[in-house]
């Protein structure tokens, strides 16, 4: 009856473990979902107002100058 009871515990550890396990991942990827950093499509604000990024984006947009 013992070892009966010792196989029984053993099963329900393993049963608890997995659902353990899968609660704080579950919960993890949760959280890092409801990131809104994630679904923000807008220019970060250093990019807009930064004078070396405006430069840069100028130099991109207008694209190599041709010397004759």
């Amino acid at each position: 009856v013992e070892e009966d009871w010792k196989y029984v515990a053993m099963v329900l550890d393993r049963i608890f473990l997995w659902i353990f396990t899968i609660a704080c991942i579950a919960g993890t990827v949760l959280i890092i979902l409801q990131a809104p950093s994630l679904y923000d499509k807008r220019k970060p604000i250093d990019i807009l107002y930064s004078k070396i990024a405006q430069r840069r984006m100028l130099l991109t947009t207008m694209g190599p100058e041709e010397e004759d």
